[in-house]
């Protein structure tokens, strides 16, 4: 099966957000499903899209801090973003294992991340957690609340995920986070990089869900529809007046 790729460059908030909804409508019209994988050109704090931004999150310390905040078209709670690695999967529901609503892709999605993670000499674990163990250890920050599939490495989640599905399609973005030290194994070691660890999370989805990529073509129409939705993630300075429209989603 050939799902298409998105091989994008660091972003603002607001073009990343715009890009992985038009790219959940090109699924949702074409009936393909898509990959893409991209970084923030600074550092972004992301929301739910039902979280509470002003009784949650201190606006004053962002600005004095540099940090954009945005709004997700998913729910979930806030991402740090800036030093991470985003993934965002668009697909028509009825691929196989993608149907049957939103802890199925959940499942399907985290062997994609076991089987990365592995690659790397970790031995990731799949924790699974009830609708209510999830609540009762819901916190603001999506890296200490757990997800209904949950990837743990020494203990620790190392993915934090969220979803939205629409009539006939779904989107799926979440954050790896890549370590400080990074920047300088990059520098002393080969195949260390970011564009490394791009690689090896394509090699993961084309492994287990046996697929292959082909570069996603970008018209004209789809420029237009991004620059469209770009004033709707503008950077929040207070709650917005209005929230973007509902839909069947889940997270972090």
């Amino acid at each position: 099966m050939e799902w298409e790729l998105h091989q994008d460059a660091a972003g603002s908030a607001a073009y990343n957000m715009a890009k992985d909804e038009v790219c959940l409508a090109r699924s949702q019209r074409s009936g393909r499903p898509a990959l893409r994988l991209y970084g923030w050109e600074r550092f972004t704090l992301s929301v739910g899209r039902a979280q509470q931004v002003s009784r949650e999150i201190d606006l004053a310390a962002c600005r004095a801090a540099q940090v954009t905040l945005v709004r997700r078209a998913t729910g979930g709670r806030a991402v740090l973003h800036g030093s991470d690695l985003t993934y965002a999967v668009t697909a028509p529901t009825t691929l196989p294992g993608f149907g049957g609503g939103i802890l199925p892709i959940y499942r399907v999605l985290s062997g994609v991340f076991v089987r990365f993670l592995a690659g790397l000499g970790h031995t990731p674990q799949v924790k699974a957690y009830t609708g209510r163990q999830r609540a009762d250890l819901a916190s603001a920050i999506c890296f200490a609340t757990p997800s209904a599939f949950e990837i743990l490495v020494d203990g620790r989640k190392l993915l934090g995920s969220a979803q939205r599905q629409v009539a006939g399609a779904f989107l799926q973005h979440g954050s790896l986070p890549l370590l400080p030290q990074w920047s300088l194994l990059a520098r002393l070691f080969k195949g260390a990089s970011e564009a490394a660890l791009r690689e090896r999370l394509l090699r993961a989805f084309a492994e287990e869900l046996g697929v292959r990529f082909v570069p996603a073509a970008w018209d004209d129409a789809d420029e237009a529809a991004l620059q469209a939705l770009l004033p709707h993630y503008a950077p929040l300075e207070e709650e917005p007046a209005a929230p973007l429209p509902a839909a069947a989603q889940a997270g972090p």
